[in-house]
């Protein structure tokens, strides 16, 4: 038989007998767990009517369901509240979901199935899977993503178990929470057009929050939709993108429009926002504060690129969650294995425009498309130009030029990762590396912007604000265009009812959609760079 004490840390097992099966037990319903019993058997010392705030004092005088404060564990442990929503997380993530046996299964039959070389075996956790998709109605393309996300997590943490128990290797939790544990959800883009799942912000309410001490990240959170392109198989390693890409668990989400519940990621709020609003809302007087802000979203590419390409980098899917100059990717809709060996095709997603490189529509998404798009946040973490979500991306108004007075180090970076070849664009390692020499040097001289940078940054955000108040007067666009949002999508077809057309040349209005089949390349706004044309 496979014990659970196995296959987690001794704390993780006195809080399941302790805390988590007796709440559990006095109402099932509120945990989304009616249909089920565990396999391990309670303490049944613990009162039966102990309340969420009654058990929670008991735990933060409880030494043994505490995790141990030692490095080699891994535990990113704020403080004891902390602790007691990540407890949780174990005990509702789907790799330890086999240990909950559908009513009716008696515990010997389920220990007699799960054997120690099969303990996270997808098969045995079918009978909550199924009833996961039933009772929500889970999308066709979600249950297939679900079933590989469950798949894919039982093999890692069947691989990996020893390392972990031992505290050399930190396994992320994966769980997923019912839909009605989220509260005062408010949507983030206004339309859903071709299939691009919406995004909200929302109040995490699960039945073990506690009243007075939620721990900032476990209050509001974001929820990200996930589009599942049918002709594009998401074969992404879950615990691996956790690593690189923060996320707290996954849920489903009710879509209307479809009839079906859709997979979701569920993301701590960023507290400073995006890093768009951040370039709107500030204007930096020196060169310090806005490297480490590169640096860090560099080190983000730099890690993923090891594996992934990111495809849709720009500064929507950039959040400060922590600092105003710590930025952090996310976004998963588009990201891909670097090694995948899918034919791409004229329909395949591409990025948000302007920050997809000229030669995505031909060649697809690549390592140095992203770079590209990360040479052009660097050059608007310094000319504070932002590309508007409703109007026209006008060529010249929107202008990618030289900005007058800049370091040199900084813009040859930018120059490099613009090149018009990719070939000869940086790796994010070495943009890294360049970035972190000039904020080594930066640290000593907190090198001021000098008026000439300031004066180019208010002029273009003078003639931004003239442009966007004349054309949204005259209303030069089509209304499909005007209200949509940077997760919206434009149509692939040959008509442009969803597109901002002028001439020949399709210019959305900065939103991400798949790649335009009557284009042969994007248009590009960068102007004057040497090696570019």
């Amino acid at each position: 038989m496979s014990e659970l004490s196995q296959f987690l840390l001794p704390c993780d097992i006195h809080f399941y007998r302790d805390y988590a099966i007796p709440l559990i037990k006095q109402n099932p319903q509120l945990f989304d767990l009616d249909d089920f019993d565990s396999i391990l058997h309670e303490n049944e010392s613990v009162s039966t009517e102990r309340t969420i705030q009654e058990a929670y004092r008991d735990f933060e005088l409880d030494k043994s369901a505490q995790y141990e404060m030692h490095p080699r564990f891994g535990r990113y442990v704020w403080d004891i509240a902390d602790q007691w929503y990540q407890k949780w997380n174990v005990v509702f993530s789907v790799e330890h979901m086999w240990n909950w046996i559908k009513h009716g299964v008696t515990r010997s039959s389920a220990q007699q199935l799960i054997t120690q070389d099969h303990t996270f075996d997808a098969t045995h956790i079918q009978a909550w899977l199924q009833r996961i998709i039933v009772r929500y109605k889970v999308h066709p393309d979600h249950q297939n993503l679900l079933q590989d996300i469950c798949r894919y997590i039982g093999d890692w943490h069947q691989t990996n178990r020893t390392l972990t128990l031992q505290g050399r290797f930190r396994l992320n939790t994966m769980p997923l929470f019912p839909p009605n544990w989220f509260a005062n959800k408010s949507r983030q883009n206004r339309m859903n057009c071709e299939g691009l799942a919406p995004s909200y912000l929302a109040t995490f309410v699960p039945p073990y929050r506690l009243e007075h001490q939620i721990p900032e990240r476990w209050d509001q959170v974001f929820l990200k939709g996930l589009t599942v392109d049918p002709n594009h198989k998401f074969n992404l390693d879950p615990i691996l993108i956790a690593s690189h890409i923060p996320i707290l668990g996954l849920t489903v989400h009710f879509d209307p429009d479809s009839g079906c519940s859709k997979l979701m990621l569920v993301m701590t709020k960023a507290k400073y926002g995006n890093l768009e609003d951040h370039i709107e809302r500030e204007t930096p007087t020196n060169y310090h504060k806005v490297c480490q802000l590169a640096l860090s979203i560099t080190k983000d590419i730099k890690d993923l690129h090891w594996n992934y390409v990111h495809g849709n980098i720009h500064p929507r899917n950039i959040l400060l969650n922590n600092a105003d100059y710590v930025g952090e990717l996310v976004d998963i809709t588009f990201m891909r294995r670097i090694d995948e060996t899918d034919t791409f095709n004229k329909t395949s997603w591409a990025g948000r425009w302007p920050y997809v490189a000229p030669e995505v529509v031909s060649t697809g998404l690549s390592t140095s498309a992203d770079i590209y798009a990360l040479g052009i946040i660097l050059w608007q973490l310094i000319s504070r130009v932002t590309f508007p979500g409703d109007a026209l991306v006008d060529p010249h108004i929107y202008r990618i030029e030289p900005i007058p007075g800049v370091v040199k180090e900084w813009e040859d970076i930018y120059i490099d990762c613009l090149h018009i070849d990719p070939t000869k664009r940086p790796n994010a390692y070495t943009v890294y590396r360049r970035l972190n020499d000039l904020c080594a040097k930066l640290r000593l001289d907190q090198m001021p912007f000098p008026d000439e940078t300031l004066n180019y940054i208010h002029s273009r955000k003078q003639e931004i604000q003239q442009f966007l108040a004349s054309s949204r007067k005259s209303s030069p666009l089509l209304p499909s265009c005007a209200s949509m949002d940077d997760d919206d999508a434009t149509s692939t077809s040959s008509t442009t009812s969803s597109l901002c057309q002028v001439g020949n040349l399709v210019l959305t209005a900065s939103v991400t959609r798949p790649s335009h089949q009557r284009l042969k390349s994007y248009p590009s706004l960068i102007q004057s760079f040497p090696n570019y044309l």
